[in-house]
């Protein structure tokens, strides 16, 4: 690889770092369409290099999680991932036998879908209480499991209030337990598509370390922004990149 190319990689990681650092979400809702639209990758190699990079960023996320006033519950951490992380190859063998339009589509659709709650924000609950039936959640998090091996993303934006509302988990501890969960799935599911024949392996380490150093400049800025100002903005950003997404995909 070049040296061009490696800094041009290493840019798209502190940019997409930077970008979910400011608004709290996992990489791959940034990661996926940078690398198809500004790098030039297809959507299946950008998918499985978003979940690569983002069993290194949750894992930062995780360890530096553990030492705040709310750490990740280990327990439904142990219990969602069981069913999150395996459901993951369930993507990965979708995106193997699908066309690159129908991933593309998928992925502009659940942007759309996610648009608004990331704009409306995470619900807080007192710990303990549970609207919905826990088994629920579990049902769900098989569909969120495969959603992010096909499309890249981690599923943290479904997963905290399904967590806050069937598990009883603060808004703050959901978050943190959502994101080692994520850790898993994107192992799981990053691994699936090695073995399945990812072959960009050695473009993903500038990525990761970009969006390592990127994530905790997003925290940077983020801090003296107002969070509503931060979602709002974040939430108009994935409206344009669906759009953007579905009309490739129908050949617009």
């Amino acid at each position: 690889m070049e040296i061009f190319d490696l800094l041009v990689l290493l840019v798209f990681g502190v940019v997409g770092g930077m970008l979910s650092g400011l608004v709290g979400v996992g990489g791959g809702i940034v990661f996926v369409p940078a690398l198809v639209y500004a790098a030039g990758w297809n959507i299946t190699e950008a998918v499985a290099a978003s979940l690569i990079i983002i069993v290194f960023s949750s894992l930062s996320g995780t360890i530096r999680n553990q030492s705040s006033r709310d750490p990740a519950n280990w327990r439904w951490t142990l219990l969602f991932s069981l069913a999150v992380a395996p459901s993951s190859l369930i993507g990965v063998a979708i995106s193997r036998v699908s066309p690159e339009t129908v991933v593309e589509a998928v992925f502009g659709l659940l942007l759309l879908a996610l648009a608004y709650p990331t704009a409306k924000g995470r619900p807080e609950m007192d710990e303990g209480v549970q609207k919905i039936p826990t088994w629920t959640v579990f049902a769900a998090g098989i569909f969120i499991g495969a959603l992010s091996g096909l499309v890249g993303v981690g599923g943290g934006v479904v997963m905290v209030p399904l967590m806050v509302l069937g598990l009883g988990l603060t808004a703050k501890r959901a978050v943190s337990t959502s994101l080692a969960v994520v850790m898993f799935t994107g192992l799981v599911g990053g691994l699936g598509y090695i073995l399945t024949g990812f072959d960009r392996i050695s473009e993903v380490p500038p990525l990761v370390v970009g969006s390592i150093v990127g994530a905790w400049l997003g925290v940077k800025v983020r801090d003296p922004l107002p969070d509503r100002v931060v979602r709002v903005g974040f939430a108009c950003f994935m409206v344009v990149v669906a759009i953007r997404t579905l009309l490739g995909a129908f050949g617009v």
